[in-house]
């Protein structure tokens, strides 16, 4: 049963594609009598397309011929916007590049910014400037990002000679019309074609600042290039000068603020000295003592010839009155010294007038050293005064271009036909991109 079934299914299938084929068939024979018959007779199109209509057919014969029209004419339309938005372009630089173009030349120099050293001339031990930072620029990694910065700014263009250089240089009617300046316009475009003509660069560890000038002619570029370095190196003299300047300024005030100082302690001493009587309370406090050890000893001395008389029993001798008289009055003289030295009621005593003597001596020796350096600082500020800190020290000196670098025929023309192929084949996917997305 189950065989009969699937042989019956077979071949109600085999009858559904050979009923299929013979369909096919008979409407491809009816189809190219049809496209005859309306060859032969000049029908109109409508007509066609409503017979086409009236059989039920259109749908088969439309389809396959508007997609193969349509990708024959998305194809032609793609050749023909290539040819136009990448091809066209990049014949047009390569004329330009080859025939139009003004020659560039390039002239380089490479400098960096040093500082004078003078080690056998100055002491930073003897110097409160050196101590306190207050000296000239480090001269290394700062002062090149000003030179850096300086060459990039309106000022240089204006002082290597403004408008009027710039129009001598790049703005003369040998020059193409596509990289001539136009010197009539704003500041502000002359110094953007500044920008593309002077190119500068900074090397971080060594310090090293590249001057790449272009020119369109060689003599342009090399004295551009001499002008640039000379207005740089004028800009690290300011700038050294203002430092050293201001260095002076500042140790002059030391100088002036030390000196009334030590004046004024000076003063103080004066008086004191005035007041106690006494020019070296130190030196007061010295012969005292000396005094007293002295007294001291006549002391002793009268005390052991006393006590001697005691001991051989010769107590009433004549001259025991006067050793005790003596003895006694050795005894005031050092109880009057002692008081001298030691009295703090007194104000006049020796242990008083040393505690302000001290201060005072202290003051005066220390504003004698604050001076002193002080003055040093002010003569080293002054040497510097009269010499250049910063210069800038030429590595490789510029030379006069003999050969134009550009422009560079086939690396311009390969970027331009790089840019154009970029840009059409962007545009191109997404106009494909909207064409499949409409219904």
């Amino acid at each position: 049963m189950k065989n009969k079934d699937h042989t019956h299914f077979r071949d109600e299938i085999a009858r559904k594609r050979l009923g299929e084929s013979i369909q096919n068939s008979l409407r491809r024979i009816w189809r190219r009598e049809v496209v005859n018959e309306s060859i032969n007779s000049s029908l109109a199109p409508t007509s066609l397309i409503e017979s086409l209509k009236a059989r039920k057919l259109l749908t088969l014969t439309a389809e396959p011929d508007s997609t193969v029209l349509a990708a024959s004419g998305a194809g032609g339309n793609l050749l023909r916007t290539f040819l136009i938005f990448v091809a066209l372009p990049s014949v047009i630089a390569m004329i330009y590049f080859c025939f139009i173009a003004s020659d560039i030349f390039v002239a380089e120099a490479r400098v960096t910014v040093r500082e004078s050293s003078n080690k056998g001339e100055i002491s930073s031990s003897t110097s409160i400037l050196s101590k306190l930072g207050v000296t000239n620029s480090a001269g290394t990694a700062q002062d090149s990002m000003i030179v850096l910065d300086y060459l990039k700014s309106r000022a240089a263009v204006t002082d290597v000679g403004g408008r009027e250089l710039m129009r001598k240089m790049y703005d003369r009617t040998d020059i193409d019309w596509l990289s001539r300046l136009d010197s009539s316009r704003q500041f502000e475009e002359i110094w953007a074609y500044w920008k593309k003509r002077v190119l500068v660069s900074l090397d971080a560890p060594s310090g090293i600042i590249t001057i790449r000038v272009n020119g369109f002619t060689p003599i342009d570029a090399l004295d551009l290039t001499d002008r640039i370095v000379r207005r740089s190196e004028e800009l690290l003299n300011r700038i050294s000068y203002r430092t050293r300047e201001d260095s002076l300024r500042r140790a002059e005030d030391d100088v002036n603020h030390s000196a009334t100082e030590l004046a004024g302690t000076r003063s103080e001493l004066l008086e004191f000295q005035q007041r106690s009587g006494s020019i070296d309370p130190i030196d007061r406090a010295k012969r005292l003592t000396t005094l007293v050890s002295t007294l001291t000893l006549e002391k002793i001395q009268i005390e052991s010839e006393l006590a001697t008389s005691v001991l051989v029993g010769a107590t009433d001798r004549p001259g025991d009155k006067q050793l005790k008289a003596k003895l006694g009055a050795t005894n005031d003289q050092i109880r009057k010294l002692n008081s001298m030295l030691t009295n703090q009621a007194d104000s006049n005593a020796v242990a008083s007038q040393l505690k302000e003597f001290e201060l005072l001596k202290l003051r005066q020796e220390f504003s004698e050293q604050i001076y002193t350096l002080s003055r040093a600082s002010y003569e080293t500020a002054r040497r510097r005064m009269e010499q250049q800190q910063l210069y800038l020290a030429i590595v490789v000196p510029a030379s006069l271009p003999e050969k134009a670098l550009y422009p560079q025929v086939g690396v311009n023309t390969g970027l331009v036909f790089g840019a154009c192929f970029i840009l059409w084949s962007i545009g191109s996917l997404i106009l494909a991109s909207i064409r499949d997305s409409m219904p």
